[in-house]
């Protein structure tokens, strides 16, 4: 009986840690990616904060500051934790929209536009809106 009981509790466990969205980023997957993204997000700090909020599934704030010294100011939170690949190819496909827009260098603003979706301000003060690369999972989305 016992060892049937250990069988499941095994089982149990093999199961639960093949699952990705349960399997947290490794440390050094979330310093790679930080060190990567950390002059486009407007620093370390900035990246530190975009990765943890994005693994994890929380609350992300950035501040970044303009060569006019101006502060932009941005918060936002995830639908979902995600994954080591799933928060790369989100930050790569933010960073890409912004770029194709002529942004090299993004506001705070501009960088949750582009990881949620929203209106992003051009340098000629025109707006357009795009459509974030950080997207609910299939099971967060409301069917209808």
């Amino acid at each position: 009986m016992e060892t049937l009981a250990m069988n499941r509790i095994a089982t149990a466990v093999f199961a639960l840690a093949a699952i990705p969205a349960i399997a947290a980023i490794a440390p050094d997957d979330s310093r790679r990616l930080s060190s990567k993204y950390s002059e486009w997000a407007g620093g370390k700090s900035n990246a530190d904060n975009i990765v943890t909020g994005l693994q994890n599934g929380t609350s992300v704030m950035l501040v970044t500051q303009g060569s006019d010294n101006t502060r932009s100011l941005a918060g936002f939170t995830p639908p979902a934790a995600m994954g080591a690949e799933q928060v790369e190819a989100a930050l790569a496909k933010a960073r890409s929209t912004l770029a194709s827009m002529g942004i090299r260098r993004p506001s705070a603003d501009q960088i949750q536009a582009a990881l949620i979706g929203g209106d992003v301000t051009l340098a000629d003060g025109r707006t357009r809106a795009v459509q974030g690369s950080v997207t609910p999972l299939p099971d967060t989305v409301a069917t209808r």
